[in-house]
């Protein structure tokens, strides 16, 4: 059963964003959401927050992020997406997405969904009023597993599909009245469920299988992996698919190494604290994962020493004017 508690939305000409975490990820979708505000100059969002094990105080107190905006929390039960056993570091909270088509308010006709490791430094503002071109799905080439998906097979070869591209679905621009029109998240949920533990990307496999061909490219920036900051693998990559001289919009850290866990490295890791610190859950963050002020001061000293965006133009740089055609 979907228990549902609204903040009372005052505004208008809104723009629907939503998210899908437990309790063990709301901190970070904390500094998501706070970069969100902070970098649209604290427009009215209406966020719709698709959660499990999430207090009452904590949901308070990510709120407080987004001065401005409403907040519609909806609790996913086990009958509003298929089973899942958690696998490396994917849990059942990457399927909530799936449930949009019921969980997501009825006059809500599109929406912008983000993940919740990710961090934003663009105004999504721009991300909301870009052309899907009739396509129901708006996402970004993934870096990766266009070139190997699993065992050494692209996506397309192991389903027996056309050749085309695999996109990464951690942001994406959904026309929510299409999607529902054609069923077209139940339809993912339906291939999820069936084949499971033959996904090894879940339901990131299961939305490219019922959207293949036929989602809209969004320009690099709005989804920058860690492979789009690595110079071996921007070298494997066609010149569509790489980051170029733009500055990113929102930097997604992919793959099980987090920008909160000490051990881990990412370039853009400062980024993810610079928008924790604008929380109250740094010292809980920090103190969990063992991360010190000096720790911290590294990974600043690191981002500015080896600073992706010295070799990047400035925001709003040739490319956010180039998108490229739809997926073949």
């Amino acid at each position: 059963m979907v228990k549902v508690r609204e903040m009372a939305p005052a505004v208008t000409n809104r723009i629907d964003v939503t998210m899908g975490f437990d309790g063990a990820y709301a901190p970070h979708a904390a500094a998501v959401i706070a970069a969100v505000s902070r970098h649209a100059d604290n427009a009215p969002f209406r966020f719709i927050i698709l959660y499990e094990n999430v207090s009452r105080d904590v949901q308070e107190r990510i709120e407080k992020n987004a001065p401005g905006s409403s907040f519609i929390w909806r609790e996913v039960g086990d009958e509003d997406v298929p089973a899942f056993e958690s696998r490396r570091h994917l849990t059942r909270a990457t399927l909530y997405r799936l449930g949009l088509e019921h969980l997501a308010p009825a006059d809500c006709e599109r929406l912008i969904y983000l993940d919740a490791d990710i961090t934003v430094l663009g105004d999504l503002r721009d991300l909301w009023s870009m052309d899907l071109k009739g396509c129901a799905l708006g996402a970004v080439a993934d870096g990766y597993l266009n070139t190997d998906h699993f065992e050494g097979k692209t996506f397309h070869q192991t389903w027996d599909l056309p050749e085309g591209e695999y996109f990464n679905a951690g942001i994406l621009l959904i026309d929510l009245t299409k999607v529902r029109k054609e069923a077209l998240f139940t339809k993912a949920m339906h291939f999820a469920a069936e084949h499971d533990e033959g996904l090894p990307y879940n339901d990131q496999d299961a939305l490219n299988w019922t959207f293949w061909q036929s989602w809209q490219p969004l320009p690099v920036s709005w989804n920058v992996q860690a492979s789009h900051l690595q110079d071996w693998a921007v070298a494997e990559q066609p010149v569509h698919r790489r980051l170029g001289g733009a500055y990113p919009d929102i930097v997604h850290f992919t793959g099980p190494e987090k920008p909160w866990i000490k051990d881990g490295y990412h370039p853009w890791s400062w980024v993810y604290w610079d928008s924790l610190k604008r929380t109250d859950f740094l010292r809980e963050v920090s103190g969990k994962q063992g991360f010190r002020i000096i720790d911290r001061l590294r990974l600043r000293a690191r981002w500015m020493r080896k600073h992706p965006g010295r070799l990047m133009q400035k925001k709003r740089s040739a490319s956010h004017d180039h998108i490229s055609g739809s997926s073949q």
